[in-house]
């Protein structure tokens, strides 16, 4: 429910913008000077239909009890479109099943792998408001690599992984 003292914490934001810098260079945080400021519309709302789909999503239960959920992504090569996506897809996880999600980024090459296990950092560098860590796997570079690992003969998914999984 909307009331006075909620709309006053956010408003005197509008009223004076330079109290953001202000308010974090006390805190220690070092914000570049406030030059200009525009107030844009807070509906989120998507007003054209988006279509955002994982491979594959699986709820996860463990032996401690606190189940996670596992976004895998398949990536063929690297997507500068992706990073937003994935970061997209946990927010959105998180708040739809309000159960931890985990974005495993399974690649076909080492390079590709590298390139997708960058933190993902949203917001200004002085403190970015979301950091997305993906771990990306793919075949490792080192000498038996292609042998294949506990029934990887017959497992594709495997042979794929190879030491990394089995």
């Amino acid at each position: 429910m909307v009331n006075s003292s909620h709309e006053a914490m956010h408003r005197i934001f509008q009223e004076d913008p330079g109290i953001f810098t202000r308010t974090f260079r006390t805190l220690g945080i070092p914000f570049p000077e406030t030059v200009e400021v525009s107030v844009l519309t807070t509906d989120l709302t998507e007003t054209q239909p988006l279509e955002r789909r994982l491979d594959t999503l699986l709820r996860v239960e463990t032996a401690d009890g606190r189940p996670y959920l596992l976004a895998v992504e398949s990536q063929g090569r690297k997507d500068p479109a992706k990073p937003s996506s994935w970061t997209y897809y946990l927010a959105h996880l998180h708040a739809k099943y309000g159960i931890d999600p985990v974005l495993l980024v399974v690649c076909q090459d080492e390079s590709t792998a590298r390139w997708a296990a960058r933190p993902i950092r949203i917001g200004p560098p002085e403190w970015p408001s979301l950091t997305v860590r993906p771990p990306g796997t793919g075949p490792p570079q080192r000498p038996g690599r292609d042998r294949p690992v506990g029934g990887g003969a017959r497992c594709p998914p495997r042979r794929f992984l190879g030491d990394y999984a089995w």
